[in-house]
């Protein structure tokens, strides 16, 4: 890992550089990706996480359990894009998953190191992260749940929104934050579709002065038994209940 991935490791990202392992340091349980993210899979995860919210709202269930895979994926694969101009493999058919009783994901397997980025403009440098991995597991956790897809484009839009703030507090990450900043305003991206990932959340001062995001999506984590509105909610009516995010999940 790069100094400037170690050094993003710290603080309210502290740990992240260890939820990253190649195959022969991964644990024999581990799943692969395009097994966890299949009509069998998503079935494991509704029903055994499920069970953690009384098997509440399995639309609800998808979306809070999805927070945790894609954290790890921006987290990783973000940074070593924005940080070091590096892709890491996690295209589904050559990604990993460890997974905890619970069917949390805990950490990701990838089968070697990162590459060099082929193109680095904003608009191109995300692009086999969106189509070979984010695409295709928010197209099956939709489709196997009922959730509407751009509530989990929104998902991982608080986490690339919230990694990008990371960056802008580290002096010698501020290239990688404008690239990150010029990506979120972007309508299309290089091979001409839509940016998934445009304007994901909204900054507004609160009443202490402070800048904080919203979100442009609800969660709907309030469908499950005791969870209520999350900090960012969109909803007008979200300061009638407020409640932590999910365990295990940096800024969830």
């Amino acid at each position: 890992m790069s100094v400037s991935l170690t050094r993003l490791y710290a603080g309210p990202l502290k740990g992240m550089d260890r939820k990253l392992m190649t195959w022969d340091q991964a644990p024999e349980t581990a799943w692969r990706a395009q097994d966890l993210f299949s009509r069998r899979g998503m079935a494991h995860v509704i029903q055994r996480y499920g069970a953690e919210h009384q098997h509440g709202d399995c639309r609800a269930v998808m979306s809070l359990w999805s927070k945790y895979f894609l954290a790890l994926t921006t987290y990783t694969g973000v940074a070593h894009n924005l940080l070091a101009d590096r892709q890491l493999p996690l295209a589904l058919p050559r990604l990993g998953v460890v997974l905890g009783e619970d069917m949390l994901i805990d950490a990701l397997v990838v089968e070697e190191t990162s590459s060099p980025l082929v193109d680095t403009r904003a608009e191109a440098r995300f692009l086999p992260l969106i189509r070979d991995t984010w695409g295709p597991a928010i197209t099956c956790m939709a489709h196997h749940s009922g959730i509407a897809p751009r509530a989990l484009w929104s998902n991982l839009g608080q986490y690339v929104d919230y990694l990008v703030r990371q960056l802008h507090a580290l002096p010698e990450a501020q290239s990688g934050a404008a690239l990150g900043e010029r990506w979120m305003t972007l309508r299309e991206l290089a091979d001409g579709q839509r940016n998934p990932l445009f304007q994901p959340v909204r900054h507004r001062e609160n009443a202490e002065g402070d800048i904080e995001p919203i979100r442009r999506v609800c969660c709907i984590r309030y469908l499950l038994p005791g969870l209520g509105y999350c900090g960012n909610c969109p909803l007008a009516c979200r300061e009638k209940t407020e409640a932590q995010p999910p365990r295990r999940v940096a800024n969830g």
